[in-house]
């Protein structure tokens, strides 16, 4: 609610905190958003990463997780690579957080704790990717996601069980946290703080020289800038789509099928009545006799209902079995037994005893074959052809694992292959910014980064149950800065800012040494020996910065000017060496908070979130140590290495 605190919450322990509990693979399931070659990111077998109490950390699963962590977080940024992305504390991050998951797991079970195999199975029945066409799970889909992820029924279920117990003991770790109010109003009042000041612009452009600079000069700024220009990896994807309609002149039911349903499902079909119902329930006998001898003496349901604190509750059209299953038996069998209009009761049920009225019946004739032939083709048809495409992606994927290529699954199947150019992460072409990938390659490029160049082609499910792709990895561009001749001009350009960029910065320190020492901005701008904008005024408060910062707006002088003292000038570097700023507080007007319930309110609510946070922290680490946990540093740097090596 108050973005003034997001670097708080955005920080590694709020990181932390927000994936510890996050499994390496019931979290991508539960997204739809892994995938993998049959093998965990390179690294194969079986070595320790790390011990945690009773239970080993795999390479290979610290491995994969690794992966998947870069791949999600390269979709959001398409310029990053493994590299950087492991460097970065990507990898010391993965690894924290699964080690966080094994411990919080291992101390649940040393102290009795326990996940049931009935609630792990309601965890992976809720799970999209197992679902069929009718919402419900699907044995067929389940074995075919996890056959196309490459894991193992016992580790999807290990990390759901790591899970539930991480949801059972950390949900009242940071309960109930309180905040002093003596906290909260300084932290409030910051909100209403307003803050006056000037900015002056020192463009780059302001120094840049006509002359072409020398060649050995711009290529040693390239070198030296090289990651700057750098493309993220590219890949060169065939595919070939095919639609369950491919199937709709192939597929009729036979006589002998249309029979056989209509035989199976006579019952539907047979004459049946549905009887619009509305009931009171009350808890005895006695009281459910007195209530129907006054119904019956000329008073309404709703009426006698209202008369003992009660209201008459609608049922509906109902079938006498469905009723019964509502209810039970004795019930059904008295609301079916009555005419329209009558009461029928008391009968009970587990719920107590039911007064029900007949609002009205409905008599619903048999149908003979002849007459739903046509609904039954349809079902059966439609059956049918659901059954021939799922055994269809089965066979394809079997087809694939014994060998088969991509071009000979395409003739046999009579698909049409297609080729992109290479593509970045994002469907990006770096070579042809008009480039507008198909729309079905926001569901195929996520898999095809995740794909080697020598993997097996893989079945993509595009609309569930009624589109795929077969999808192969032909090449793969590394990422890596282009040859400077292409791009000689844009480096030239760069190199001449950056140039102009430290005399700008010469000027900007200039002037913000001369406003610390009395003089006013505009003077010192005057006073700069070259023509400069004129400054601007600006005034702003937190929660004008907490706003834009929310949306990712906030002006980085702006955001200086908050974390300044009155009276003080400072030089800051705009982006992409456009040139410096200085910046100037003139005045800074303090907030009060401490009338503002609201915002007293919304200020505790963050602080108990992150003193909650904090608690949860510690908890964690009191569970790590009472388990301990044992790091292979050797298996750690082998595992790190081979990741940044097969980039």
């Amino acid at each position: 609610m108050i973005s003034f605190f997001r670097r708080i919450f955005s920080s590694k322990l709020g990181l932390f905190l927000t994936f510890c509990f996050i499994g390496l693979i019931a979290f991508a399931f539960a997204t739809a958003d892994v995938s993998s070659s049959g093998t965990f990111g390179g690294v194969t077998g079986s070595g320790t990463a790390a011990t945690v109490g009773d239970s080993k950390l795999t390479t290979a699963e610290l491995s994969q997780s690794v992966n998947n962590a870069f791949r999600n977080e390269q979709r959001e940024n398409t310029g990053l690579d493994l590299k950087t992305y492991i460097n970065g504390g990507g990898f010391d991050d993965v690894l924290e957080r699964l080690i966080n998951s094994f411990a919080i797991a291992d101390f649940g079970n040393k102290y009795g704790m326990a996940a049931g195999k009935r609630l792990v199975d309601g965890e992976i029945a809720n799970i999209g990717a197992f679902q069929g066409a009718d919402g419900q799970f699907s044995e067929e889909n389940f074995r075919r996601a996890l056959q196309q992820q490459g894991i193992n029924e016992t580790q999807l279920r290990d990390d759901f069980t790591r899970n539930l117990l991480a949801d059972q003991l950390l949900t009242a770790a940071g309960f109930g946290a309180a905040v002093p109010q003596k906290l909260v109003i300084p932290y409030a009042s910051l909100l209403l703080e307003s803050r006056e000041g000037q900015i002056a612009t020192v463009p780059s452009v302001a120094f840049v020289e006509n002359s072409k600079p020398a060649k050995a000069a711009v290529e040693a700024f390239y070198a030296k800038n090289a990651s700057r220009y750098t493309i993220p990896e590219r890949r060169t994807i065939r595919y070939a789509l095919f639609e369950k309609s491919r199937f709709n002149d192939k597929i009729k039911p036979t006589e002998k099928e249309i029979a056989g349903y209509y035989n199976l499902n006579k019952s539907r079909y047979s004459a049946s009545e549905t009887r619009n119902l509305n009931q009171v329930i009350v808890p005895t006998e006695a009281a459910a006799k007195a209530l129907a001898a006054k119904i019956n003496g000329g008073t309404t349901l709703e009426q006698a209902a209202q008369s003992v604190g009660l209201a008459a509750a609608e049922v509906g059209s109902i079938s006498k079995t469905d009723f019964a299953n509502n209810a039970s038996q004795a019930v059904a069998n008295a609301a079916f037994a009555v005419p329209s209009g009558a009461i029928a009761g008391p009968a009970q049920s587990a719920l107590g005893w039911h007064i029900v009225k007949v609002e009205s019946i409905k008599q619903i004739p048999a149908r003979p074959l002849a007459q739903v032939r046509t609904e039954i083709v349809g079902e059966l048809t439609r059956s049918k052809i659901e059954e021939a495409m799922a055994e269809l992606t089965v066979r394809l994927e079997d087809e694939f694992a014994d060998g088969a290529t991509l071009g000979d699954i395409a003739k046999a199947e009579q698909l049409k292959v297609e080729s992109t150019p290479a593509l970045l992460a994002n469907g990006q072409n770096p070579n042809d910014r008009n480039y507008k990938p198909i729309p079905e390659m926001q569901r195929i490029l996520p898999i095809a980064f995740t794909m080697e160049a020598d993997s097996d082609p893989q079945v993509v499910e595009i609309i569930p149950g009624q589109q795929y792709a077969v999808v192969a990895v032909t090449d793969i561009t590394e990422s890596a800065p282009p040859p400077m001749t292409q791009i000689e001009q844009l480096v030239t350009r760069d190199y001449m800012l950056d140039q102009g960029s430290k005399k700008a910065k010469v000027v900007a320190d200039k002037i913000a040494k001369a406003v610390s020492g009395g003089a006013s901005l505009s003077k010192a701008v005057a006073d700069a020996g070259v023509k400069l904008p004129s400054p601007e005024r600006i005034r702003s408060t937190r929660a004008d910065l907490a706003r834009q910062s929310q949306q990712g707006q906030v002006p980085a002088p702006i955001s200086l000017m908050f974390s300044m003292a009155q009276g003080t000038a400072k030089s800051l570097a705009a982006p992409r060496d456009q040139g410096w700023f200085v910046v100037v507080l003139d005045k800074l007007n303090r907030g009060d908070a401490s009338k503002r319930e609201d915002l007293l309110t919304a200020t505790k609510t963050q602080f108990k979130q992150v003193f909650g946070n904090e608690y949860t922290a510690q908890f964690i680490n009191a569970m790590k140590e009472d388990i301990g946990v044992k790091r292979s540093e050797d298996s750690l740097t082998a595992v790190k290495n081979q990741l940044i090596g097969g980039r």
